[in-house]
């Protein structure tokens, strides 16, 4: 009986031995712990001060989030004095995990801005980024994490899929609040948080958040499990939100579509909220490279379902009609493209990418010569 017992103890010595050796073996290899949480607001966040580790088609990048648990450098809560504060909400565009952190959009506008910023004056761009948020998430982001810090403006970065993310039926993950249309309004549904998935994601074990073999373990069963997205054309229930459909057919008015017009009320509720903060709201549209790359361009030259001005004339009228600035980085990408440029975009000719390098350094040029024109305490353009 000793000799059984002692045999079963030495195997499971044996057995966590060796899974202290796959963790660390792991560990030493790039592997990381998962670094987001479930959070009842807008659905997950990432954790303060956690390491990440991004690779794979389009990109990579190492560090570690900042103390309030995003991807930036640290910022006082206090804003300084004789400082103008930029508030930068986004999506996974300013998450931009694909490049690394100095050469984001936000960090180089900083610096842009800094270098022709007038004595005894300062700019500091804070960024509240996180990857697949949409309008509401970053609504309710700037209500709860971005007032505090006090920004002189706050600006969205809009990109052509926040349409999609910001209705239930075409969203890839559910597990986020939505704003839903209620008369000439929109309402908050935050639902997600009562269902039993949301609720056994909050009590996963400690060990969830701190082991990268247990990470690996959940992201290769979900690979296996995973059902593909339906791909849907126009005409159809739902429309695909992400690519040509809904952004560039002319035959599809915005309007018509559920997810434009409930994206439509939730900016303007936005822009009405930042005005009684006694605060500038600008919307910075990022276009896809369908709109801007030369060559694509050139390809959609005379297909007439395919109108490139068209998510650019919504954005604008949106604005024009709540009284906020519309600033379209395109024009910017596509002169940028046709003097030979580029590529600006991660991804093969015809595929949906991110920035890389050289798309973060045109869109912080398009940003900063937007605010030497309506922000004093620049001595000279940037």
């Amino acid at each position: 009986m000793k000799r059984w017992a002692a045999s079963l103890g030495l195997l499971v010595f044996g057995l966590i031995a060796g899974l202290f050796v796959l963790e660390a073996g792991l560990q030493l290899a790039g592997f990381r712990a998962a670094f987001i949480v479930p959070d009842p607001t807008i659905g997950y966040r990432y954790i303060p001060h956690a390491r990440y580790r991004h690779a794979g088609e389009e990109g990579a990048s190492v560090g570690r989030f900042n103390a309030a648990g995003w991807r930036d450098v640290d910022h006082t809560a206090a804003k300084p004095a004789n400082t103008t504060r930029i508030l930068l909400l986004g999506d996974s565009f300013t998450a931009a995990f694909q490049v690394a952190l100095d050469s984001t959009f936000h960090r180089r506008l900083e610096r842009a801005l800094n270098a022709h910023a007038e004595p005894g004056h300062r700019f500091e761009v804070v960024a509240l980024g996180e990857d697949g948020n949409g309008t509401a998430a970053e609504y309710l982001t700037y209500t709860r994490w971005g007032r505090p810090y006090d920004p002189d403006v706050v600006a969205v970065l809009f990109v052509l899929n926040d349409q999609a993310d910001n209705w239930r039926p075409t969203a890839i993950d559910t597990r986020r609040p939505f704003f839903v249309e209620d008369g000439d309004s929109v309402r908050l549904d935050a639902s997600f948080s009562e269902t039993p998935e949301f609720r056994g994601w909050q009590h996963r074990p400690w060990i969830s958040t701190r082991s990268a073999l247990w990470t690996a373990l959940r992201e290769t069963r979900s690979r296996l499990t995973a059902r593909p997205r339906p791909v849907t054309r126009p005409g159809e229930r739902v429309e695909d939100g992400y690519y040509r459909p809904w952004n560039f057919d002319p035959r599809l008015p915005a309007d018509s579509i559920p997810a434009f017009r409930a994206t439509r009320k939730l900016l303007d509720r936005f822009a009405r909220d930042v005005a009684r903060d006694h605060r500038r709201f600008v919307v910075f549209a990022a276009g896809f490279a369908h709109q801007e790359d030369r060559e694509m361009l050139a390809a959609a030259r005379g297909d007439s379902t395919f109108d490139p001005e068209k998510p650019l004339r919504w954005l604008r009228s949106i604005g024009a009609r709540d009284s906020f600035d519309v600033v379209p980085l395109t024009p910017d990408f596509r002169a940028a493209s046709a003097a030979g440029g580029g590529p600006y975009w991660f991804g093969h000719i015809g595929a949906y990418g991110h920035w890389n390098d050289a798309g973060h350094a045109v869109a912080a040029r398009a940003m900063a010569r937007y605010f030497e024109g309506t922000l004093p305490g620049l001595a000279a353009g940037p």
